[in-house]
């Protein structure tokens, strides 16, 4: 007689899940701690950079006890994981980090309708006069600009949109003079300039070529803002192709790639074109040795873009060149991967240089030019500002550091100065600093890596996240006086302010505002 023996069950064993439960437990409590301890000198991009490292490890070790003790659960992860993926990328969505690599938002680039061509004849266009905004950050490249005057009130007398489109890709802003206003982004695989009517609301030209340049973090396209100057447009595109148009119809007069026989950094060629006499200055930067020697700051000549100067061995940075009086001598300032340099107007000439590097080699603010031959530096990633003193005696340039601290730390924003003081976004937050001895007057809010400039006592703020803001433009204390929401979602992009409109764009949408009182 057989018996049949009956096999006891084996019961799940609780215990191993008390592992992944703690170290999440564990995790956490870091996390806590690192965005907790009170260490201002902590950038948030550091407290972003340890918390991936704490997340990265524990999933790491998530995975391992899960091929060990879980490995049907790990498997239905991955398989979960690599579905949606494959979905993501099928779909062509876009995902978007902020300044400190944390995740944004998302987009699909091909869901975009764009303006259509409202009016295909010529453009009129007059001189640009103190309410216009012609090119990157103003006339003079400082953020300020003259105007009527604004809402003070967002309550009572909130700002009016008039217009709000998709638009293609990149980090670019506008140059606005009169009923134009002018930008370029990436559609496709073509970079396209377009000429925007201001009072129709739709285009009036677009030109476009064959470029498309594309950093995974920050997304593809353009990022220089072109320059408008007597009735012509030149833009610098992100793979270095430098093209002159005729304002009235966008047709192409010259262009040059400035990266011939050179490779692009990282983010790609970001510095606006300066205009000025009868050049056209750029920095494409040293980054091979094949370019040493054929110069890192180039002027071209407006007419027909053959090459008037080169000069420099430094690597490009992402400022823009600007022209300054320092000393009595016109100089073209560069804020470029090796630091600050001052080059003579005329001949391109080297006077001098200051040496300030940062992380990854990004300097993005444009120098603060004060009087009494004062410059104002700034760079985020913890490196801080400067405020320097260019001389000129007996024939030898010297640079003097009058002060140095971690202040005001500007990652991607370019400060403004109003009745001597300076205010710029410290990491994302807005301060006032005394720019005779570096103190800070007051921190205000957060805004994260937006943009800021100033009309009279006013500063228009674009916040990271797509806020517009307006706040006063005084040492006292912090004051803000209106916000709204404007932008959708992350906006690195410079916003233009001319005759009291408000031009405002991301990688997405754009939007214009009046902001005029009554």
């Amino acid at each position: 007689m057989s018996t049949t023996e009956e096999k006891p069950v084996v019961k799940q064993s609780r215990w191993k899940w008390l592992f992944p439960v703690g170290l999440v437990a564990l995790a956490s409590a870091g996390v806590a701690v690192v965005w907790n301890w009170p260490a201002p000198e902590l950038s948030r991009m550091i407290r972003v950079n340890w918390t991936m490292g704490i997340m990265s490890f524990t999933i790491l070790v998530l995975i391992i006890w899960s091929f060990l003790f879980a490995r049907r659960f790990l498997w239905v992860v991955l398989g979960m994981v690599a579905a949606g993926s494959i979905a993501a990328w099928a779909s062509g969505i876009r995902v978007k980090f902020d300044g400190d690599l944390v995740y944004s938002s998302w987009y699909i680039p091909w869901l975009a309708s764009y303006a259509e061509v409202v009016d295909s004849t010529p453009v009129e266009i007059r001189e640009p006069t103190a309410v216009d905004w012609p090119g990157y950050r103003g006339a003079k490249r400082d953020g300020v600009v003259d105007g009527p005057k604004l809402s003070r009130d967002w309550e009572k007398q909130p700002p009016k949109l008039l217009w709000r489109v998709d638009v293609g890709e990149g980090h670019a802003s506008f140059a606005v003079v009169g009923n134009v206003a002018i930008t370029i982004e990436q559609r496709g695989d073509e970079e396209a300039i377009v000429c925007y009517d201001v009072e129709k609301r739709g285009a009036r030209w677009v030109h476009s070529y064959p470029a498309r340049f594309v950093e995974p973090r920050s997304g593809p396209g353009p990022n220089a803002t072109p320059t408008i100057y007597d009735g012509d447009v030149y833009s610098l595109g992100a793979t270095g192709w430098l093209v002159c148009l005729d304002v009235k119809t966008g047709t192409k007069k010259w262009a040059v790639n400035i990266l011939e026989d050179n490779e692009n950094v990282t983010w790609g060629m970001s510095g606006s074109p300066l205009v000025y006499d009868d050049v056209v200055v750029v920095n494409p930067g040293v980054q091979t040795e094949s370019a040493r020697g054929k110069g890192a700051l180039r002027a071209y000549a407006r007419t027909d873009g053959t090459l008037k100067w080169a000069s420099g061995n430094s690597k490009a940075g992402y400022s823009s060149p600007m022209l300054a009086t320092l000393a009595g001598r016109r100089q073209v300032l560069i804020f470029d991967a090796a630091g600050l340099g001052g080059y003579d107007a005329e001949t391109g000439a080297e006077l001098w240089r200051y040496p300030w590097t940062t992380p990854y080699d990004i300097n993005v603010a444009q120098p603060l030019v004060l009087d009494g031959d004062r410059v104002f530096i700034s760079s985020g990633y913890g490196v801080g500002c400067a405020m320097l003193r260019v001389q000129h005696r007996n024939g030898d340039w010297r640079v003097e550091q009058l002060w140095r601290n971690r202040k005001m730390r500007c990652k991607f924003t370019s400060p403004v100065v109003y009745n001597n003081h300076i205010y710029g976004l410290d990491d994302g937050r807005l301060v006032c600093l005394d720019p005779e001895t570096g103190e800070r007057k007051w921190r205000g809010n957060m805004y994260g890596h937006g943009q800021l400039l100033r009309t009279g006592d006013l500063l228009v703020i674009q916040a990271e996240r797509g806020d517009l803001a307006l706040v006063l433009a005084s040492p006292d204390k912090f004051q803000q006086l209106g916000r709204i929401e404007a932008l959708s979602s992350r906006t690195w992009n410079y916003p233009a302010l001319a005759n009291g409109i408000v031009f405002l764009r991301n990688e997405e949408e754009m939007c214009w505002f009046d902001l005029r009182g009554e």
